[in-house]
């Protein structure tokens, strides 16, 4: 435990010189402590809370992003599915009526009329507009199939668009809710590290505080050594090498002590007194 300033002028020099040193180790320490707060803790802390609002920054405006294409995702979703929608209904009224004959049948009967036709091998008009006319309806019936057909084939093509659009969303909703999840924990984190910077500055202070402190007491054993010396030299002016050390310093201090108490004091302890300032 350092000595306070009352407790000093109890003190010899040697005591001092011991108690001096002691503080030179606690002041020492408390500057360590000090630096390692301000260069190592705190950077470490400030550096930290850099990199993961960092990330933060960078995984929020991702998720912006998400929900913009999300929303777009979802707009394409709707319009595919609209489309999906029309070609059943189209497909519902078509295959109803769908002719019995198949495509090659149709086929057949197209080019059979047709040559009729070119090589003129009918009778009358009325005939060859009952030709014109079975060709017009197999070629209608043979349109009603391709139409079909290409539906069919546009109606796959937006089913597969449709689940591949879905499928997107899906990875997306999954990327959302994995950055939700990584956004909180980095959150949760950075409230630690605030919370562990401020804790650093009343730590701090209470090192600082102690350091103020014992600086105090060490100037005031400076100031305490430096008068015993002044006194040494005095003594020694005065009486050579004959007495011990600090005989007058201690004879002073004395001589304060009966004053301090009221007591009365001789005419050499007076002198010792007043004699000269020290």
């Amino acid at each position: 435990m350092s000595a306070d300033t009352t407790d000093l002028k109890s003190l010899g020099w040697d005591e001092l010189v011991a108690l001096k040193r002691k503080l030179v180790v606690e002041l020492k320490g408390l500057t360590d402590k000090i630096v390692e707060i301000d260069r190592n803790e705190l950077r470490t802390i400030t550096g930290s809370i850099r990199e993961q609002r960092s990330v933060l920054d960078a995984q929020t405006e991702r998720l912006k992003q998400i929900r913009s294409e999300v929303e777009k995702r979802n707009a394409e979703l709707l319009a595919v599915s609209e489309k999906i929608s029309q070609s059943k209904n189209f497909l519902s009224m078509m295959e109803a009526r769908l002719p019995s004959e198949k495509e090659e049948e149709l086929r057949a009967t197209i080019q059979k009329n047709q040559m009729l036709i070119d090589v003129k091998d009918y009778r009358s008009e009325r005939e060859k507009n009952e030709i014109l006319s079975r060709v017009k309806e197999a070629s209608m019936k043979m349109e009603g199939i391709k139409a079909t057909r290409t539906i069919k084939e546009q109606f796959l093509q937006l089913t597969q668009e449709s689940a591949s659009i879905g499928c997107a969303i899906r990875q997306l909703d999954e990327e959302r809710d994995s950055l939700r999840t990584k956004i909180s924990e980095i959150n949760g984190m950075l409230d630690k590290l605030y919370d562990a910077k401020r804790k650093l500055a009343p730590e701090r202070e209470l090192h600082l505080a102690k350091y103020e402190e014992i600086a105090k007491q060490f100037d005031d054993i400076n100031a305490r050594l430096d008068t015993m010396s002044e006194m040494r030299n005095k003594q020694r002016e005065e009486y050579g090498y004959g007495l011990p050390s600090d005989a007058l310093f201690k004879a002073k201090e004395d001589a304060r002590k009966k004053l301090e108490a009221g007591s009365k004091l001789s005419f050499e302890e007076l002198k010792l007194l007043y004699g000269e300032k020290d």
